[in-house]
């Protein structure tokens, strides 16, 4: 499959413990500066989004997880470009998550991560997390 013009294919890592999933915080000079997120990025030419997810989250949590299922996804314009948002629930298998590529990581409780800013586009995901976990 190609990849549309003016499309960033990304793959996010929804990463469940029970009712805690992990977020990480962007870096200072990121888009989005210093909010929460699902950790991912964007996915290489002939790679599908559950091995980008996974290759991101070892870049830059150093975790090894197990990309369960697709949850959803969400195109967002931002920069004249669309962001193509793949988010994929995720079993943390082994690594003690640590921000290699982030300014902090840590495990919230799903009722919690209302309590944390994140980039618009994640609303809906927190929400569908919050209906079925909480």
């Amino acid at each position: 499959m190609t990849e549309e013009a003016g499309v960033v294919p990304c793959g996010v890592g929804v990463i469940r413990r029970e009712r805690e999933f992990l977020i990480a915080q962007r870096c200072a000079e990121d888009t989005f500066a210093h909010f929460w997120e699902f950790p991912g990025g964007k996915k290489n030419p002939g790679e599908s989004f559950e091995e980008c997810v996974a290759r991101e989250l070892k870049e830059e949590l150093g975790i090894e997880v197990r990309v369960r299922e697709k949850l959803m996804d969400i195109r967002k314009v931002l920069d004249n470009k669309i962001i193509w948002l793949n988010f994929y629930l995720c079993e943390h298998l082994s690594g003690e998550p640590r921000a290699i590529e982030c300014q902090n990581v840590r495990w919230v409780d799903v009722r919690a991560l209302k309590n944390y800013a994140f980039p618009p586009a994640n609303e809906i995901v927190i929400d569908r997390l919050i209906e079925t976990y909480a």
